[in-house]
């Protein structure tokens, strides 16, 4: 009996589907919306980027890694990068990646698809994010699979589901994702998840499949050369020279470098 679930798992498994597909533009993402298939979205150098090179997702990596040169536990030098991420994002003013994307998920949302958003983002930036996002014309509790919010402890962080988005706090986003389905007993088909990173892709593939559903990962290749150019020096004069009441523009801090 055990050698026949085996193998009804095995044969279960190879028919599912699951790829990884480079995307140049938000709108290629549109192909892929079936009925019974949730469409979640990276938050971060996919909807929104604030307007200079501070605070950015690239700032944040070069953050964390910084902090792991003195802090031997991981954890610690997540949660030091974290505070810092949040405090900038508090302040600084965000753009929309590319244009459009508001419109295409309004249209996928009033075609009723079922879209969410999910980020590495902690607690603390989950109302400050919301109302950035709408000041972009988006909002992902549209068509979310559930309305209202939810907690719960993903590893050593609390996780926080409101407005259609999930906040990780910087844990799996596999997991977490699993937990609020879990959470929510929601059961899609297909899952088409649309990040720049492609790490955080397999990382939701991985998990996804795990539970019998197809996956659809594409990686956003639209802020590669933002990231590519992104300047370090740049990212320092800002840090050490802007304050609450101002935050130095990428022009402004490249006078102070010259």
């Amino acid at each position: 009996m055990k050698r026949f679930f085996l193998t009804l798992s095995l044969v279960i498994s190879s028919m599912l589907t699951a790829e990884i597909i480079e995307t140049a533009h938000f709108d290629e993402m549109t192909q892929y919306m079936h009925p019974e298939t949730l469409i979640i979205v990276d938050i971060d150098d996919t909807l929104l980027i604030p307007v200079q090179t501070l605070g950015t997702d690239v700032w944040f990596s070069s953050r964390l890694n910084h902090h792991l040169k003195t802090h031997e536990d991981y954890s610690l030098a997540l949660d030091r990068s974290l505070g810092e991420w949040e405090a900038v994002r508090h302040l600084t003013g965000v753009k929309i990646v590319e244009e459009g994307t508001d419109t295409l998920i309004r249209d996928m949302q009033s075609n009723h698809v079922v879209v969410m958003g999910l980020t590495t983002q902690g607690l603390a930036l989950a109302t400050r994010t919301i109302i950035q996002l709408n000041s972009l014309g988006i909002n992902l509790s549209v068509t979310a699979p559930a309305k209202e919010d939810h907690y719960f402890i993903n590893g050593p962080h609390g996780v926080l589901y409101r407005e259609g988005i999930l906040f990780t706090s910087g844990t799996a986003k596999g997991q977490a994702l699993l937990k609020l389905l879990d959470l929510l007993d929601y059961h899609p088909k297909r899952v088409v998840f649309i990040n720049d990173k492609k790490t955080h892709l397999q990382d939701l593939e991985k998990g996804v499949l795990s539970r019998g559903i197809d996956f659809i990962g594409l990686r956003y290749s639209y802020s590669d050369e933002r990231v590519a150019n992104y300047s370090q020096e740049i990212a320092d004069v800002q840090w050490s020279h802007s304050n609450f009441g101002h935050i130095l523009s990428d022009q402004e801090a490249v006078l102070l470098v010259k």
